[in-house]
């Protein structure tokens, strides 16, 4: 999942004109054909500065289920956060005012090359930029940096990831019981990691965004 080109475009007036301005120029560097629009919800979704931009014929179309055509040779659907499903979805994915939550389903969809992210607030922004060190569209120049967690903390992360049934995450009590105790000897031999971070490199490497959580609450409860 690391290697999908994330975006994050900053919040200001001209958020979605320069997203949409992005999305064609990413679709047409990566040969991408279909992008997926998901937003909170399709109703009332006519009313929203998204609609406003891409017209009235094209909203409707998009609200009946249709595809619209918005460059030669590619075409755009429309999903809520709802009806979204990662395992069917492919090409460039724009997540539009949608919350962190449902943000993840992108994050967790297989067959995205590309994600877009417009988020609603300064928050969201920072913690997607933070968690994927996005490449940002506005302009803010650089990028954050992706990880703040020493050598030996991501070594262990590694080892943990290689020993886990990614696929059911921490679900397994086995595996749950190897993150503990990965987590504890860290703790013993003195490193000191942000939760968070931990959430958030997971994530970069491999983790669905559950399965990152679950890792981030056991590394949370080491520190009680």
């Amino acid at each position: 999942m690391a290697s999908i080109a994330r975006y994050v475009v900053e919040r200001s007036p001209d958020q979605v004109r320069l997203a949409f301005k992005s999305v064609l120029e990413i679709c047409k560097a990566k040969n991408i054909a279909s992008v997926t629009l998901v937003v909170p919800q399709k109703g009332g979704f006519d009313r929203t500065i998204v609609a406003e931009f891409l017209g009235t014929k094209a909203v409707k179309a998009l609200v009946k289920g249709q595809a619209v055509l918005i460059d030669q040779g590619v075409h755009m659907k429309l999903e809520s956060a709802q009806t979204f499903r990662g395992n069917s979805s492919e090409g460039l994915l724009i997540g539009a005012h949608i919350s962190d939550k449902d943000m993840n389903k992108l994050d967790d969809s297989i067959g995205a090359q590309a994600i877009v992210y417009l988020p609603w607030n300064d928050m969201e922004e920072k913690e997607w930029q933070a968690t994927w060190g996005a490449q940002i569209i506005g302009t803010t120049a650089g990028a954050a940096p992706v990880s703040s967690l020493s050598s030996p903390v991501e070594e262990a992360l590694q080892r943990l990831t290689q020993v886990i049934n990614l696929s059911t995450g921490l679900n397994h009590p086995s595996d749950k019981k190897h993150a503990e105790r990965t987590i504890a000897r860290l703790r013993q031999e003195g490193h000191s990691f942000d939760p968070g971070e931990i959430r958030r490199w997971a994530q970069r490497n491999g983790w669905t965004s559950g399965a990152a959580a679950d890792l981030e609450a056991v590394a949370r409860k080491s520190t009680r």
